[in-house]
């Protein structure tokens, strides 16, 4: 038998951007009722406990500037904890490349070092950040989705080219677990714009030195704590398959037979997800290209724990950035000593993330610990693989955030934006002027805006 739930609007997705957007329209005096295809509010904010400690495999860090993050964890009571203490040892890691550790101190005169003689110092996980900060044309994020920067939605292998870089310098600038793709072919040059300007906006809000943040007992208290605060209960194991416009009343239908009438919706599901869902009246040809079109990043994280210090007997970092299938290795410090290593987790991007995800989870964990004792002798026998986070492999995901090939901001921004009728659209991949929860945010506040702005 179905049961019918009658709304006055109905949030799908119990994300940073869904629950932003229902919390708005509750301030705002509409009643709001949210629906989530998962057994937990979060979405791609995921406090793993279930690993020993808070293993963050979403929304690791909360930066100073993340205004709407940390006015939503003060509101709800819920404490941060600065990081900025540890944040300086993620400067402190080994490069690998072709099995060969190089230290950041040998970098600047070692031969395979293809940089121009005045950023031969420059390690190749930043190289790509610091030319695209050098030499941005934005002077606001927000300035990315101006008509007049349509042409930088070029690749940004073809903007480095432009440069003067040879293929070997873009290639470790930008082919090394990459954030977005799998190298500088396959990413729009304007993101890497509006990423930078968004950084270096964050750094002017940092204050008496802190950078970030983190929340005490794990960044999702802060998606379960605004869940709590709405004043109906979110409804979990509610997997959207159709969403349909009457004319009159907006009929979701979940896979469990559940039916949801309501007059207004705000969808915060990822690209990924939402090419699951049947939605009529059809979406305009625009819209639904991008949906189908405008990819996630593969990313898994791989935890660790450690039997030894072995970083200490060979003298070497304990963190490590290579250029094979076990990506970045990054020493955790989650305990009160912040030079104490409490874990490790390996972040692998791209197509070494597609890989993994074919592999049985006890089978990943073992090629990424071979990766790393293959390289690193003194790693042997002491590392030990407690589990790992898939989220390209995660069917309510699909990818870690989206991301723009070349010509795909120009082409779909604009139509992404716009509500379908009564349907309004919310998520990281649509914020304007901000990135990843902060971005999250700021479009569900923007998507419930929009319904209250037609009364």
């Amino acid at each position: 038998m179905t049961d019918v739930h009658r709304e006055q609007a109905v949030v799908i997705g119990a994300g940073l951007a869904g629950l932003a957007a229902a919390v708005y329209l509750q301030k705002h005096g509409v009643s709001v009722q949210v629906i989530e295809a998962q057994d937990r509010v979060g979405g791609r904010v995921h406090s793993m406990s279930q690993h020993g400690g808070n293993k963050e495999a979403g929304g690791t860090y909360i930066g100073a500037g993340y205004k709407s993050v940390i006015g939503a964890a003060k509101n709800h009571g819920i404490k941060l904890i600065d990081v900025t203490p540890t944040l300086e040892f993620f400067r402190e890691q080994e490069l690998v490349l072709n099995g060969e550790i190089i230290r950041q101190s040998q970098w600047p005169s070692h031969p395979a070092n293809p940089f121009p003689e005045k950023d031969k110092s420059l390690m190749p996980w930043n190289y790509n950040r610091v030319l695209t900060v050098r030499k941005n044309p934005l002077t606001s994020p927000e300035q990315w989705l101006d008509t007049d920067q349509a042409y930088n939605d070029i690749s940004l292998y073809e903007w480095m080219k432009g440069l003067g870089l040879s293929d070997d310098a873009i290639s470790l600038a930008y082919g090394m677990n990459v954030s977005f793709g799998s190298n500088a072919h396959d990413v729009s040059a304007l993101l890497m714009f509006f990423r930078a300007a968004f950084s270096s906006t964050q750094r002017k809000y940092s204050q008496n030195g802190i950078i970030g943040f983190t929340a005490l007992n794990g960044v999702q208290r802060i998606p379960e704590a605004m869940a709590s605060a709405l004043k109906k209960e979110t409804h979990l194991g509610k997997v959207v398959k159709s969403i349909d416009d009457n004319g009159r009343l907006i009929e979701i239908r979940c896979a469990d037979d559940t039916l949801y009438k309501t007059h207004h919706v705000i969808c915060s599901l990822p690209l990924g997800a939402l090419r699951n869902v049947a939605i009529n009246p059809p979406l305009s040809e625009l819209q639904r290209q991008a949906i189908l079109e405008v990819p996630s990043q593969p990313t898994t994280q791989v935890f660790m724990a450690h039997k030894s210090k072995f970083w200490e007997s060979d003298g070497l970092k304990p963190s490590m950035f290579t250029d094979g299938v076990a990506g970045m290795i990054a020493a955790a410090r989650n305990g009160d000593n912040p030079t104490e290593v409490t874990s490790f987790t390996a972040w692998i991007m791209g197509s070494n993330a597609k890989y993994l995800d074919t592999l049985p989870t006890e089978e990943a964990g073992k090629v990424i610990i071979q990766a790393i004792e293959a390289v690193r002798p003194s790693a042997r026998g002491q590392l030990e693989f407690l589990g790992l986070k898939s989220w390209g492999a995660d069917p309510f995901a699909r990818g870690g955030w989206a991301y723009f090939r070349p010509g795909q901001i120009t082409r779909f921004c604009k139509a992404m934006h716009l509500p379908h009728g009564k349907v309004h659209f919310c998520g990281e991949h649509l914020s304007i002027a901000n990135r990843g929860m902060e971005g999250a945010m700021e479009s569900g506040e923007r998507a419930a805006q929009e319904i209250i702005d037609k009364g």
